[in-house]
């Protein structure tokens, strides 16, 4: 007879998904995954908070922290790597995550908070609101214990997992190092942030420590992602938010539609003559508010820039650095220069 879990629920043999909280409505709820075998081993891990969670649902399988061999990170966000330091100094584990995504599990930020700091005041955020945005910072380093990273794993690797062989993808456009892990014989994609079912994903801004204004093209880099996802075809999408997703043209439909609108959204608000990027992301959504402003913000404000990078690219906008503060212009307005 089939045991019966409570906190997890089998979804390949030897291999079960376990949600855990986390704060807020959107994303929602983080599916973590653990796969038995030689090799244990989880994908992501839950906020720090939630690690007392994770240890129930790993003893409704008789296993515990000292027991997990391997964690893969699939990219550095909190709610994906907080609880790493707690698995690993209960015992043998090792850390595994993508290149570019080292430093954020490392230090907690993938670049100092200064840079951030910096960006948003040339996006024009007003005083008050950069305070705020500062105690987000705070939280997110709340929700992660730092994690030293003992394998780094970089595009075509392959390894052990559980009772399964992984092929690790780089997807890079939600973070610089967000990676998918694919159970190439079972035609089965484990996608982290990369496609989600209920909501389109943010393709963060990507700041460097060296210069003023983000260089990649997060969104550009994302959709390829996509691209680079679809050509393997896999049959099953399992998610680290939401629901699994059997149909990933479905999926990547929705996005492009999504952000073709989105778009177009920008790029009126840019031809009504708004030129500063704080007040674009708070026109594109007016309706964000509440106890998660902070975080909200902050989305608005990634996803206005991103998708005014691609603008920027297609010379439909021109963006300038004008008395300390990024200028949008509509490619339309005279004097525009690049």
């Amino acid at each position: 007879m089939q045991k019966e879990y409570k906190l997890s629920r089998e979804i390949l043999p030897d291999v079960y998904k376990i949600t855990l909280p986390v704060p807020g409505k959107r994303p929602g709820p983080v599916n973590v995954y653990l796969f038995k075998g030689r090799i244990v081993t989880l994908i992501d891990t839950g906020t720090a908070q939630t690690a007392g969670l994770l240890q129930k649902a790993l003893a409704e399988h008789d296993l515990g922290f000292a027991d997990i061999g391997r964690i893969i990170v699939t990219h550095g966000h909190p709610e994906h790597c907080g609880a790493a330091k707690k698995i690993v100094n209960a015992g043998r584990a090792k850390v595994a995550a993508h290149a570019e995504d080292v430093v954020s599990i490392e230090k907690g930020m993938d670049v100092s908070t200064g840079r951030y700091r910096s960006f948003l005041k040339l996006t024009g955020v007003p005083p008050s609101t950069g305070m705020m945005l500062r105690l987000l910072f705070f939280l997110f380093k709340y929700m992660a214990d730092n994690c030293g990273v003992d394998l780094v794993m970089r595009e075509g690797d392959e390894m052990e997992i559980g009772k399964y062989r992984a092929k690790i993808i780089g997807t890079p456009g939600h973070t610089k190092g967000s990676v998918c892990i694919y159970l190439e014989k079972e035609k089965a994609l484990f996608c982290g942030d990369t496609l989600i079912e209920h909501i389109t994903p943010n393709a963060f801004v990507m700041l460097d420590e060296k210069e003023p204004l983000p260089v990649r093209l997060s969104q550009d880099e994302f959709y390829g992602s996509l691209e680079k996802i679809k050509i393997l075809c896999p049959s099953m999408i399992y998610s680290a938010h939401g629901k699994d997703i059997p149909n990933i043209e479905q999926i990547i439909e929705g996005y492009k539609k999504a952000f073709a609108e989105r778009q177009e959204k920008v790029l009126s608000i840019i031809l009504a003559g708004e030129k500063n990027v704080y007040r674009i992301a708070r026109l594109l959504f007016p309706e964000i508010g509440g106890w998660r402003l902070p975080l909200e913000i902050f989305l608005s404000i990634s996803e206005a820039y991103t998708n005014i990078q691609v603008l920027h690219k297609e010379r439909k906008v021109f963006l300038n650095v004008i008395n300390g503060l990024l200028e949008v212009t509509h490619a339309q307005e005279k004097g525009s220069v690049q």
